[in-house]
């Protein structure tokens, strides 16, 4: 058995008045969001700064011949491999021209940071600035 459906007859003449929206709350929504503004940035900013590079003693001596080295760069080989691959992870070696099976690794901005100058000891057991007794 179908069964109709009853619908209402439809008038066209609705007369409903529409009141325009008044926003009063609006301009101290603004207030409050312009005063946060600044503070929220603050947060954003240090969220996004990178936590320093933590090295270990055979990464950082590692860093240093390639330091040393300068324009040439160090040649990897199979025994550095894996301390070569965690420095350029970090970005603190780049990879240079491909010599043979193997490519030549030189230090970065970033890499003569985390390095100390060639030729000075990052340990020191006498103080210097100690005057002879």
């Amino acid at each position: 058995m179908a069964v109709k459906k009853s619908t209402a007859p439809k008038s066209g003449t609705k007369t409903s008045k529409a009141k325009p929206a008044v926003k009063k709350a609006a301009p101290k929504k603004a207030d409050a969001k312009a005063q946060a503004t600044p503070k929220a940035d603050a947060k954003k900013a240090d969220a996004k700064k990178a936590p320093g590079v933590k090295l270990t003693e055979p990464q950082k001596k590692f860093l240093e011949s390639v330091a040393a080295t300068k324009e040439a760069g160090v040649l990897g080989t199979k025994g550095t491999a894996k301390i070569l691959g965690t420095l350029l992870e970090k970005k603190l070696v780049k990879k240079g021209k491909k010599e043979g099976e193997h490519f030549r690794f030189h230090i970065t901005k970033l890499g003569s940071k985390h390095s100390p100058a060639p030729g000075s000891s990052t340990t020191s057991s006498e103080p210097s600035s100690a005057p002879p007794a």
